[in-house]
């Protein structure tokens, strides 16, 4: 009997990892997937990464951007001030998004000198919202 719950044992053990490797190498692909963003599209082209922010306040950022164009969509609900810009990652300003007060929605399209970090920052006392891509 002793024999027997130990091939139950060992055989139990294989099973279980067998079944943690199978997972893994299922999963594997669609969870890092999942996590690192494809930054090539359909077309073969380089794109942004595309991050949205939904906040109420002041905030800076660092983000990465591609060279090339990189539209940023923007809106701001409020009465106070309402200014977004973005920099190079030694602060140089690349572009003033927006500075206006009260209500405001738009987009600015932005042409990225080379493949990078970027600042964008945003003053704001009201609740405001930035997407890129």
């Amino acid at each position: 009997m002793r024999k027997n719950s130990k091939a139950r044992l060992v055989i139990s053990f294989l099973f279980v990892f067998g079944l943690f490797v199978l997972a893994y190498y299922l999963l594997k692909d669609n969870f890092i997937n999942s996590i690192v963003e494809d930054k090539t599209s359909v077309e073969g082209k380089k794109i942004q990464y595309r991050l949205a922010y939904n906040v109420s306040g002041d905030k800076t950022q660092i983000i990465h951007l591609n060279k090339g164009s990189a539209l940023f969509e923007y809106y701001h609900e409020g009465t106070g001030h309402f200014y977004a810009d973005l920099k190079t990652n030694d602060g140089k300003l690349v572009k003033v998004l927006a500075d206006t007060r009260g209500n405001y929605e738009s987009n600015t399209e932005v042409e990225i000198p080379q493949t990078d970090a970027y600042i964008v920052t945003v003053k704001s006392a009201g609740t405001w919202g930035l997407d890129f891509k």
